[in-house]
């Protein structure tokens, strides 16, 4: 009769209680408790933007309350390409920096880049549209 709660003590009390603690060290070197942490943000770069559109940071501000990016440039004889071939290059350099400053590992960075065409496509043509809403039409 002995026998029985014994077991029963070590298969719900110790094992459960040993994984615990042979958790716990890796909870302390942050392994585990990192997820949904943010470490990498690309800050968009408004006073380049403005130079590269060949425009004031006013007159950029202006200009997005109702036109997209791509359509600003196209005023200024700059085409989509040149647009996206520069915010990918801006995304690439800060990624680029981040990366050798050991913020995070490759598989980070090619999951980053696997998103950013469709990131930046959307970036360079949201506008505001008439109630306000962003819109890419």
């Amino acid at each position: 009769m002995y026998k029985q709660p014994r077991w029963i003590v070590i298969t719900f009390f110790l094992i459960p209680l040993l994984l615990i603690v042979s958790a716990i060290p890796s909870f302390a070197e942050g392994k585990n408790n990192e997820e949904g942490k943010v470490i990498f943000r690309y800050k968009t770069d408004f006073e380049a933007i403005s130079r590269f559109l060949g425009v004031t940071d006013e007159e950029f501000f202006e200009l997005r309350k109702q036109k997209s990016i791509v359509e600003i440039a196209k005023e200024r004889g700059i085409s989509e390409d040149e647009v996206f071939n520069f915010f990918a290059r801006k995304h690439i350099d800060a990624l680029a920096k981040s990366y050798e400053k050991g913020d995070f590992d490759v598989r980070f960075a090619m999951d980053y880049c696997l998103r950013l065409k469709d990131d930046i496509k959307w970036e360079i043509n949201v506008k505001k549209g008439k109630d306000g809403s962003l819109t890419t039409e």
